[in-house]
């Protein structure tokens, strides 16, 4: 790396740093922030007088971010455990067993948002106005993923059901 571009990239690690990201996410808080220079830089707009003191204030919001989705994290799965404690004792029969291990296998294939609000709306019983709250995201956005996220666990349980048949 050149001289100024390297100073700066230690310039947003340190700010990141000290935001409190963990080391192993600095990189993508770099990223980030690199994007969001290009993305302001590509409007033309000329707002960005010091580039240094900008990239500075954007890695301290990049770090607010991390710290805000890690919060956001610990309560959802907080609140997760407190009503999977109350599904506790359910039986389920023998025979259901391949279908739960299918299930769960399509499952984990989902994207992380998709497998979010489909566990939250099937497993958890959470309205979808509730998930939205609870993610922080407009309920029609929890819809099209559950319409997806869906489509997707239909599709993979007929092709195994199929398989198994076959």
């Amino acid at each position: 790396m050149r001289g100024p571009v390297r100073e700066q990239t230690e310039r947003i690690r340190a700010v990141l740093a000290l935001g409190g990201v963990p080391w192993g996410d600095l990189d993508d808080g770099l990223q980030q922030v690199r994007l969001k220079l290009l993305t302001e830089e590509a409007r033309g707009t000329g707002s960005i007088r010091d580039r240094d003191a900008w990239t500075a204030v954007v890695a301290s919001r990049v770090a607010v971010d991390w710290h805000r989705a890690r919060t956001r994290e610990a309560d959802l799965r907080a609140r997760l455990a407190a009503r999977w404690e109350r599904h506790r004792g359910t039986e389920h029969a023998q025979e259901d067993l391949p279908l739960a291990l299918s299930v769960a296998s399509c499952l984990e294939s989902l994207s992380r948002p998709q497998r979010q609000v489909i566990t939250l709306r099937y497993y958890m019983d959470l309205s979808v106005a509730e998930i939205a709250s609870l993610l922080e995201i407009p309920a029609g956005t929890v819809k099209s993923r559950l319409h997806a996220a869906a489509a997707v666990l239909r599709d993979r349980l007929t092709e195994e059901g199929a398989d198994r048949r076959g």
